[in-house]
């Protein structure tokens, strides 16, 4: 106990000492200087106007989103006019209607995004219920639990896109709802023993393109924010708050946020499928000394106001910003084709929280007593995670165990459950 109390105070020292050193947005924000590729859309931190929604790259760059003069408003209708390629009333009229069109269709986005995320979920619940989708769901709530997730992401997609300039700011909300929505919708799924390696893929594809879309993702950025928020320099963002809310699901289910919603996570778990040869690399505990070198050295280069984590590049990637930094997210892609989430396993400061909460997470993937020994599991198990006696604190629940194991004796429930 003593140990473990002082392990504690240090880390919070160190935390605590970052927090002090500088504003939590310093190291992330241009704060005016322009390029920016996401104005208006950043939930990570509260500004001066206390509305978590950035303004100082609103009249920086040009295209940021901010409102139009009278004359670019009317622009169109003067490029007619000299053009002669209509009259005043009809060009008029024209652009009321259009305007008006696209006004009313933002302003009913969330509706539609509802609507639309109900037929979808008729559908596919139709569609698994029938087994043209090649599933075997005979029971009627895991086909609508998968039928709801998919929904979920696509109807988000849906409305965000639908919501355009007036729905900048929505993304975090969005983001929050498919996060907390899809991490238990997949823990339910993960206990009646339905998702398959197809399953994984299929989803790891959408929660991918969500990122893209959305730009909504919690590494590296948001790392800033929770140093500011251990010590209270930094006001509570939703940001934050989201981060809060998957460590606590990271308690109760495991790693199914990291799994399956992260859209950093979900591009690496694609980028394994390609065929080519794998790499061995160390065990699971060096990976994990390597993130915890990585998680201080964070910690003190936000002493200098330096983003490292922000340097890997997974916010370039996912915003197509051409940059360094970008390139650099390419690079580790392609590193991820051969070894398994080095991202996540070697490099995420979150990866290092969630693992810890995952150790004594109450749901996770057990050998029941029908177990064989065959040790199938353990040979294609990526994370090297699934021995007998392993901790599942690094298990990503890709289902190549399960999927690999005979004897079907390998399942997600209780850590206190008893044969």
């Amino acid at each position: 106990m003593n140990f473990n109390n002082r392990a504690i105070r240090i880390l919070a020292g160190i935390i605590g000492a970052a927090g002090l050193a500088y504003p939590a947005c310093a190291a992330v924000c241009p704060k005016g200087k322009g390029g920016c590729p996401y104005p208006g859309k950043c939930f990570l931190f509260t500004d001066a106007d206390a509305n978590s929604v950035c303004d100082y790259t609103r009249s920086a760059s040009p295209g940021s989103g901010t409102g139009q003069t009278p004359a670019t408003t009317a622009s169109p209708s003067v490029s007619a006019l000299v053009s002669g390629s209509g009259s005043p009333g009809t060009t008029a009229v024209s652009s009321s209607l259009d305007a008006g069109l696209a006004g009313t269709i933002q302003h009913f986005a969330p509706v539609i995004g509802v609507l639309l995320f109900a037929l979808l979920c008729v559908i596919l619940y139709r569609t698994f219920r029938s087994g043209k989708a090649g599933s075997d769901l005979k029971e009627s709530g895991p086909a609508l639990a998968l039928s709801a997730w998919i929904s979920l992401g696509i109807s988000g997609i849906a409305a965000y896109l639908l919501m355009g300039e007036t729905g900048s700011g929505m993304g975090s909300i969005f983001g929050v709802i498919y996060l907390l929505g899809g991490s238990i919708l997949a823990a339910y799924l993960w206990h009646h023993g339905v998702v398959s390696r197809k399953i994984v893929l299929v989803i790891s594809a959408m929660s991918t393109i969500f990122g893209f879309v959305l730009s909504v993702l919690i590494m590296p950025a948001e790392f800033a924010a929770i140093l500011g928020l251990a010590l209270g320099t930094q006001v509570v963002s939703f940001g934050a708050l989201a981060i809060l809310l998957i460590l606590v699901l990271a308690f109760l289910t495991g790693r199914t946020f990291c799994a399956h919603i992260c859209p950093v996570g979900s591009v690496q778990e694609l980028a394994s499928c390609v065929p080519v040869k794998k790499v061995m690399v160390p065990g699971p505990r060096t990976l994990e000394g390597i993130r915890i070198l990585v998680f201080i050295a964070a910690i003190l280069a936000a002493l200098y106001s330096i983003d490292l984590i922000g340097l890997f590049g997974a916010y370039d990637f996912f915003t197509f910003t051409v940059s360094i930094w970008s390139v650099i997210f390419l690079i580790i892609l392609a590193l991820a084709t051969m070894v398994y989430r080095p991202v996540c396993r070697a490099i995420c400061p979150f990866g290092l929280l969630f693992a810890a909460a995952a150790q004594f997470g109450r749901y996770r993937l057990e050998r029941t007593g029908d177990c064989t020994r065959c040790k199938k599991c353990e040979k294609v198990c990526p994370a090297g995670c699934a021995g007998e006696n392993d901790s599942r604190r690094e298990c990503y629940l890709c289902g190549r165990c399960s999927e690999a194991c005979p004897a079907a004796a390998i399942v997600y429930r209780s850590r206190n459950f008893r044969t």
